[in-house]
């Protein structure tokens, strides 16, 4: 059996590295309730994910774009040089990032019963390996088993991405599981790729509008370890 997971919102959680930056720099500044900023700020961050991976706009151009927009969102304007020392800053804890105890278990578990792991992440690469080493998941994942958007050539959910991990490491598409958190590039690419797939909705977002039905939409990392401990 195989199991690849998605970095972001998957094997951590999002709001960590945001929530240190805005409390380092921001929370006596602002009169704004962090997890709103954080969700407005990945609103346009999606806006701008393209011309990241076409290469018309830097990682830190699209953080000072969603910054820009996300505050202006709250009645904020704030300057290029402002929302690129938030970027920055950002971008440090990101270097950071702790996977919780219950993702160890998850991993430990999977690991001990003899499944094949696996990354699969869109985004820019050195970005994407920055946070992968930060985290210290090659004691889970070797190079040779991580494939970020950028360098496959290809990104989420386009059937490409998991057309060409499959090629590389030659899965049997009814013994694959991806687990992810996005309904449009994990849940509905896996599900287009012939994939199993579990969506990990820690933002309880509405799953009505999903074409491609997961196999178990779970709501926590905790709901997750149970869902494995049935099959693995």
């Amino acid at each position: 059996m195989n199991v690849i997971f998605d970095v972001d919102e998957t094997l951590y959680n999002m709001t960590q590295p945001f929530e240190r930056a805005f409390k380092e720099i921001w929370q006596d500044k602002y009169d704004i309730d962090m997890y709103e900023l954080y969700t407005a700020s990945r609103i346009h961050s999606d806006r701008v994910f393209d011309q990241v991976m076409a290469g018309t706009m830097t990682v830190d151009g699209a953080g000072v774009y969603r910054m820009q927009h996300a505050m202006r969102d709250f009645g904020f304007e704030i300057a290029e040089e402002e929302a690129l020392e938030f970027q920055h800053v950002y971008r440090k804890h990101q270097q950071h990032l702790d996977i919780s105890k219950t993702m160890e278990r998850i991993l430990n578990l999977l690991k001990e019963r003899g499944v094949s792991l696996a990354i699969l992440t869109n985004g820019e690469t050195n970005h994407q390996m920055e946070k992968i080493r930060g985290m210290g998941l090659e004691r889970w994942f070797s190079d040779d088993r991580i494939f970020v958007s950028d360098a496959v050539g290809y990104f989420k959910p386009d059937v490409r991405t998991f057309r060409a991990v499959e090629d590389a490491l030659h899965l049997n598409r009814e013994e694959t599981w991806y687990i992810g958190d996005s309904i449009e590039n994990d849940i509905e690419g896996a599900g287009a790729a012939g994939w199993h797939a579990i969506l990990l909705n820690r933002h309880h977002n509405d799953t009505s509008i999903i074409r491609h039905k997961p196999d178990y939409i779970v709501e926590s990392e905790e709901e997750l370890l149970d869902v494995l401990k049935t099959f693995f």
